[in-house]
């Protein structure tokens, strides 16, 4: 008879599963020179060390993979590495939180705001509202867990408004 697993421990083991995969698959990319799989394949390493808990490596891959998506010129790409790095920045400062390392975590909940800016400038230059939209809203809501209530009520309403179609009249104009 095999041993019962408590849901955490497969949810942990499935999650190392699809991080060695990632791994094979950044390696394929690192060896085939394709710097566009390099740049996703680095992104979904630096999602799988998130899902591991390994905050400092995930956040390690997803600035390699902002660098290659940067260089190769790969908006959605980069836009969605920032949005990694806001999210990834703000759960390492609420770790930092709980051990009373308030000027790290203050470092880091800038950096937060920095990713999160960048992120919803950038997003303006995708082809696609709907991709806006969806950027605009995630950085929103990482705002509203940082605090920054008036920042993310800000970027709701912007979605909204491409959503009802009154920001891209805005940009026709």
């Amino acid at each position: 008879m095999e041993p019962m697993h408590s849901n955490s421990t497969k949810t942990d083991d499935d999650a190392r599963v699809e991080l060695r995969a990632a791994v094979a698959r950044l390696d394929a990319a690192e060896a085939a020179g394709d710097a566009a799989r390099l740049s996703q394949a680095l992104a979904e390493v630096s999602r799988c060390h998130r899902r591991v808990g390994a905050l400092a490596e995930a956040d390690w891959y997803a600035k390699r993979g902002l660098a290659v998506a940067r260089t190769i010129g790969a908006v959605d790409a980069s836009v969605d590495a920032l949005c990694e790095l806001a999210e990834l920045a703000l759960e390492r400062a609420e770790r930092l939180d709980e051990q009373d390392e308030p000027r790290g975590a203050h470092r880091l909940r800038d950096a937060v705001r920095d990713h999160g800016y960048e992120a919803s400038q950038l997003a303006r230059h995708t082809a696609d509202p709907q991709w806006e939209v969806t950027v605009l809203l995630r950085v929103a809501d990482v705002f509203d867990r940082l605090g920054d209530h008036d920042d993310a009520i800000a970027l709701q309403t912007r979605a909204m408004g491409l959503m009802t179609g009154h920001e891209t009249l805005a940009r026709a104009a």
